[in-house]
């Protein structure tokens, strides 16, 4: 049986080497750094199945998950929207995931290579997984941290004049605050998030986290990115390599995962010698466009709102109104 190469050890790739080797699929994994990492991520997922995650042998990501079931949204100070979860989101930190998965990838019998980086190139039998490509000139950046001692019910969503916040808890009763912002050049320095939330209006919250206690370490930051499909061409890719949705649907790491569900028998044909490498490609690309496409174009709609005072202040107004449902349905496959 051929053996399959994945580039990148993030959620995605992780996901389908586990998935892999439940199939009996020779892996190798090549990730440039190690475990375990925090990265910049909202820490929850939302819209993957069940039966899916118990497919790929995921089982755990629900049982050791923080379960939410109720959302709020804000807009500066206000709180405009508190409603319930139209389905489950499961808390949980990418510290701990991508460590857990790492190792049970092992365990199953995979070839793990850390602190090195692989081809991220169109190769048989390779798939990228390397994440969003980096570009130059972008107008975004992405902040993260975790706190204790910090109240919060559900999932809180904070929306200011050029940039939006969520906040999730997660393991060991930490929250993850997680921001996408505007590039604001002139902020630097330490406790850059709260800089950033101050300059965008959120003093409510940035005077929340001074008095919550910030966990040692618990910091990342990424920017010299773009959202939506990535400029990569050819090769077999894999979540935000292929897609980067807009961060305020929450769904991110869920199309991670569905990703690499959507890979897995494909790629096992391959291996298998059932059908070739052009036609493992062109299976992925047609299943990828087909779950992402519809949901990508919403989110890619709705996320310019966020970044205008007009469309702030419509959503603002009509908040109370908003079809929640039918919008959470448009971002996600449930």
């Amino acid at each position: 049986m051929k053996t399959i190469t994945i580039i990148g050890g993030g959620l995605g790739g992780l996901a389908l080497g586990i998935y892999l080797r439940r199939l009996e699929v020779p892996v190798r994994l090549i990730e440039a750094g190690s475990y375990p990492k925090h990265k910049v991520c909202g820490e929850f997922i939302c819209g993957v199945s069940p039966e899916w995650l118990s497919e790929m042998g995921l089982d755990n990501i629900v049982a050791d998950s923080v379960h939410h079931h109720e959302m709020s949204w804000w807009m500066g100070s206000k709180r405009v929207l508190e409603t319930p979860m139209p389905t489950v989101a499961w808390g949980l930190s990418r510290y701990q995931l991508d460590l857990d998965l790492s190792r049970k990838f092992v365990e199953l019998g995979g070839e793990l290579i850390l602190g090195q980086r692989g081809p991220a190139e169109d190769v048989p039998g390779t798939v990228i997984g390397v994440g969003k490509k980096k570009t130059t000139g972008s107008d975004w950046i992405g902040l993260k941290i975790h706190v204790a001692e910090f109240p919060i019910e559900g999932l809180e969503m904070h929306v200011g004049s050029a940039g939006y916040v969520g906040l999730c808890e997660v393991e060991r009763q930490q929250v993850n605050i997680c921001g996408l912002f505007k590039v604001q050049k002139e902020l630097r320095g330490k406790d850059l998030l709260r800089q950033y939330l101050r300059a965008n209006g959120l003093t409510q919250l940035e005077e929340r986290i001074g008095a919550a206690t910030a966990v040692e370490g618990a910091v990342a930051a990424t920017a010299g990115f773009q959202l939506g499909a990535q400029d990569y061409e050819g090769g077999f890719r894999l979540g935000d390599a292929a897609y980067l949705i807009p961060p305020f649907s929450g769904n991110g790491m869920s199309m991670a995962l569905e990703s690499a569900y959507l890979a897995g028998r494909t790629l096992q044909q391959y291996a298998r010698s059932e059908i070739s490498w052009e036609q493992v490609c062109e299976a992925h690309e047609q299943a990828m466009q087909k779950h992402f496409t519809k949901r990508m174009k919403w989110a890619e709609t709705l996320h310019p709102l966020l970044f205008s005072s007009v469309g702030r202040a419509s959503l603002k107004a009509a908040a109370p109104v908003l079809p929640i449902r039918y919008l959470f349905e448009r971002l996600r496959r449930v």
